[in-house]
C-alpha cells in the first residue's frame, strides 16, 4: 500500500475514532462505554504499529481538545499510545488471515489493553484526577473491563469477517 493511501487511511481512522469515543460514547465520571477501539484496531491489522499508536495518540488529543470532559490529562494520551501500539504488534500481519491465530491474537491484545491500560492505567489517572475514592470506582470498572473483553473481541471478528475481502483489497494493492 502506498504512502498516500496509509494516510488517507490514518486520517479516517482518526476522525471515525473521534467521532466514535467523544460523540458516540456514554460517559460519566467513572466509566465511558464507547467504540472507539474500531478504527484503532481496524488502523493496527491494517497499517501496522506506528500508524495504529498515531491513530490513538493524535485521536486522543483531537478528541480532548475538541470535545474536553475537564481538564486536558496526559496520562490517557500515555494510555492510548500503548493502546496503539499494543494493537498494532499483536494485530498486524503483512497478510491480514481471518483464522484461529488472528482470533487468539484478538483476544490477547484485547485482554492485555483491557485489563491492564484500561483497567489499570486508567483507573490510576481517575483516581488521580478525581480524587476519587478507589473502594467506590474499581470495582465499577472491573466490571466494566470484564463486559467490554467480549464486546471488543466479538466487534471485531465479526467486522473483520464482514471487512476480509476489503481488509485484503486495500493491504495488498
Amino acid at each position: 500500500m502506498n504512502k498516500s493511501k496509509r494516510i488517507l487511511l490514518c486520517a479516517l481512522f482518526i476522525a471515525s475514532s473521534v467521532v466514535l469515543g467523544r460523540i458516540l460514547s456514554i460517559r460519566t465520571p467513572i466509566i465511558t462505554v464507547g467504540f472507539s477501539f474500531v478504527p484503532i484496531m481496524l488502523g493496527a491489522i491494517i497499517l501496522g504499529p506506528k500508524y495504529s499508536t498515531m491513530i490513538a495518540v493524535i485521536s486522543d488529543i483531537i478528541g480532548a481538545l475538541l470535545f474536553p470532559t475537564g481538564s486536558y490529562f496526559f496520562g490517557f494520551t500515555i494510555t492510548a499510545f500503548f493502546t496503539g501500539f499494543i494493537y498494532g504488534m499483536i494485530l498486524y500481519r503483512k497478510e491480514f488471515k481471518m483464522d484461529r491465530n488472528f482470533v487468539t491474537r484478538l483476544l490477547i491484545s484485547t485482554i492485555i489493553v483491557t485489563g491492564i491500560l484500561n483497567g489499570v492505567m486508567n483507573t490510576i489517572w481517575i483516581i488521580m484526577i478525581n480524587q476519587s475514592a478507589s473502594k467506590i470506582v474499581l470495582p465499577i470498572r472491573i466490571l466494566k473491563q470484564l463486559i467490554m473483553v467480549p464486546i471488543k473481541v466479538f466487534t471485531m471478528i465479526s467486522l473483520c469477517k464482514i471487512l476480509e475481502e476489503r481488509l485484503k483489497e486495500l493491504t495488498y494493492d
